[in-house]
């Protein structure tokens, strides 16, 4: 078993946060007009997704935390916290607001590492299936709720629309942030189950170093028995 944070599992965080950071970034190129305030569709979440059920809750908390630093780094969306009559919301609102939108959403996706134990415990396709949606859809619905409580907080009353739905209610937000998240948890988690029906190690590496336990061990008890067989000619 791999220790939490050792070369080879950092290593794999910086990999997997860095593909997460490219693939966001592409799809934000590609949706970029449709969701003005922001928003995507596409295959972002996977790779944290990945490091989270192959490496457990923590590694995939920090590879999510990455990509969200990164992310910000190409600069970020933030309100004027001058539109608050609270003076404490007009220090603060920015800092929450980019908490929200930008640190907590990415984070949030690593949290489906909870469900890592159960899913390498699991010995059938059907229970890894199971926990594999379990955890990526959780994971998923918390970066939407994050998403929803910035917008409801932050982002209403600025004289938009979509669908057909004014920003006067929180219902806007709902349908705003659900317009990209829910296809995005629905992909992405499909993605996830596809990886591990087609290549299981990938996801658990501990069946590969398995494998090859149990290789060595047929391959010493091969050897033993030619020996033995050649010891009986004599």
């Amino acid at each position: 078993m791999e220790k939490k944070f050792s070369t080879k599992v950092l290593a794999e965080i910086a990999i997997f946060a860095a593909i997460a950071f490219a693939l966001d970034a592409l799809q934000a190129g590609i949706w970029r007009g449709v969701w003005l305030a922001g928003g995507s569709i596409g295959f972002a979440m996977v790779p944290i997704f990945i490091i989270a059920y192959r490496r457990g809750f923590l590694p995939g908390f920090l590879c999510g935390f990455i990509v969200s630093i990164v992310q910000m780094l190409g600069g970020v969306y933030a309100i004027n916290g001058s539109s608050f009559d609270n003076p404490f919301m007009q220090a603060m609102g920015p800092f929450f607001q980019i908490m929200l939108d930008y640190v907590l959403a990415y984070t949030c996706v690593g949290l489906a590492g909870a469900f890592a134990g159960l899913f390498h415990k699991s010995t059938d396709k059907k229970n890894q299936t199971i926990w594999i949606i379990v955890g990526t859809v959780a994971a998923g619905l918390l970066k939407y709720l994050c998403h929803v409580l910035s917008g409801g907080w932050f982002w209403l009353n600025q004289g938009g629309s979509f669908w057909g739905v004014n920003d006067s209610s929180w219902l806007y937000s709902i349908v705003y942030n659900g317009a990209f998240m829910i296809p995005n948890i629905i992909i992405c988690t499909a993605i996830t189950v596809s990886i591990n029906v087609i290549n299981p190690v990938f996801l658990n590496p501990t069946l590969g170093v398995q494998a090859s336990e149990l290789e060595e061990e047929n391959t010493k008890e091969e050897s033993k028995q030619v020996l033995e067989e050649k010891v009986n000619e004599k």
